[in-house]
């Protein structure tokens, strides 16, 4: 998603919430934000104990440290788990090694671009074995977390552990090498391949190039691929036989892990504006090799650095349920329980054509959702009410113009079409918790519905009191 001459805004001074932000001529392209009172523990790994097998759910609840338990699935349970006479580290180092074919792999490496946890292909629903068969209650399971808690419901956790670098993926359960369906080009492909077999002396390791590996030597991939095995080596070692529950494994500070989301090439300068992180930033991109290339500026000035680079507006307006799209028209986001719906207004337009307007303000719209989904990190079902078009030629280019939009989106999503009542629906995997759910609290006064009682209708209810 990166593009050439792209900027990195790293706003770490207020230790309460630290913001990264991708900018391109002034416009958002990504946002991560991380709270000091709840950190996020997306990608951290823990030894942890089953607590409760719930057979009518296909799931298991995992005690991993945290306040509430982990929801554990069984299409993430590890298969090795049917041999009890394996520890938990033996299963999370046993590959499944699934058939090698383009697809299973471009499935794989669709969430580790996402979200830095690679999933590992699933087995056809009539071979997964029954949660019960597979944990008992008291059983030791090494499990990364893929989803942190929210309203009330406990972390998803996955057994298909993966420890994820700038431009490769280590993960042991997956047992041979993959390659991102982002490198397009066959040659680029075949070349990574050979490159990565050759750093296992013929042997597929359980290593997956990510998008960032193209273009890269034999000496880089080398270098990042003996730090992951070690790493993944100290951990067979040292937790064999620790105590459950317990920390196996952190992700990276969130400046720096936001870096290696973010950071695929096209970034040219980063800006910071907190010392301590300034120099981890330097650390991680004379690992990668980018000192050179890439200009590192310390921020200096009493303005702060959002408002110093014209973000600050931009920013706050991704709190509000109306966004502007010019001419008039715009879009309205609300999130509910069950979905998030978002409602196309059109707007002002020269064309003497109510066809040619509505077509104009839902293109914009379509590339305005898109983007929305990103910056706001939305996430379960999303329908989004375009304006009625009676051509089915201008239907289809909208929709055509939304499919390749998300296209930009990291986020592992599945998208319908666009019907004749103007409905588009599409899933989306939320990253994070979200901006809002960070941020805001419910209203005391509505309970969430967005209005409170007319005066009329108090009045009203208390006479036939």
């Amino acid at each position: 998603m990166t593009r050439r001459g792209s900027t990195l805004v790293v706003n770490a001074s207020d230790p309460e919430e630290m913001r990264i932000a991708l900018v391109e001529e002034r416009n958002l392209l990504d946002i991560r934000c991380a709270q000091a009172e709840r950190g996020s523990v997306v990608g951290n790994i823990y030894l942890g104990v089953v607590r409760k097998v719930e057979v009518g759910l296909d799931a298991a609840f995992i005690d991993f440290g945290d306040k509430r338990a982990g929801f554990l699935h069984v299409g993430n349970v590890h298969p090795a788990c049917l041999d009890k006479s394996l520890s938990a580290v033996e299963v999370a180092n046993t590959p499944m090694r699934p058939p090698v074919c383009e697809e299973t792999e471009g499935e794989a490496e669709a969430v580790s671009e996402a979200t830095d946890e690679v999933d590992a292909p699933e087995l056809p629903s009539e071979d997964v074995p029954r949660i019960d068969s597979l944990l008992q209650v008291g059983q030791k399971v090494l499990v990364q977390v893929l989803r942190d808690s929210v309203r009330g419901k406990g972390a998803t956790l996955t057994m298909h552990l993966s420890m994820a670098g700038f431009c490769l993926v280590w993960m042991p359960s997956l047992g041979r090498i993959g390659v991102s369906r982002r490198i397009e080009e066959t040659e680029e492909r075949e070349r990574l391949r050979a490159v990565l077999l050759d750093l296992g002396d013929g042997v597929e390791l359980p290593v997956i190039a990510r998008t960032s590996a193209a273009g890269q030597s034999k000496k880089v991939l080398g270098h990042e691929l003996r730090r992951l095995r070690k790493q993944w080596q100290t951990i067979l070692r040292d937790f064999a036989h620790a105590q459950a529950p317990c920390l196996v494994l952190a992700e990276e500070e969130p400046a720096v892990r936001a870096c290696r989301e973010l950071f695929h090439g096209g970034v040219q300068e980063i800006y910071c504006d907190e010392e301590k992180t300034l120099q981890a930033l330097q650390d991680f991109l004379r690992e990668r090799g980018a000192e050179a290339r890439v200009d590192l500026r310390p921020h200096e000035g009493a303005e702060p650095l959002f408002e110093s680079l014209h973000l600050e507006t931009a920013y706050q307006n991704l709190f509000r349920s109306r966004v502007s799209l010019g001419g008039g028209a715009s879009i309205v986001i609300h999130e509910t329980e069950a979905l998030t719906a978002i409602d196309v207004n059109s707007g002002r337009s020269g064309s003497d054509s109510l066809e040619e307007t509505a077509l104009e303000a839902n293109l914009l719209a379509a590339r305005e959702v898109a983007r929305q989904a990103r910056l706001r990190d939305l996430g379960g079902i999303v329908v989004v009410d375009f304006i009625d078009m009676a051509e089915t030629t201008h239907r289809r280019e909208v929709e055509r113009t939304l499919r390749e939009a998300l296209r930009e989106d990291r986020a592992r999503m599945k998208a319908g079409h666009l019907g004749s009542f103007g409905l588009m629906t599409f899933t989306r995997r939320r990253l994070g918790t979200g901006l809002a759910r960070a941020r805001e609290s419910m209203c005391r006064g509505c309970g969430g519905s967005g209005s409170i009682a007319h005066h009329r209708a108090g009045a009203l209810r208390i006479l036939r009191r």
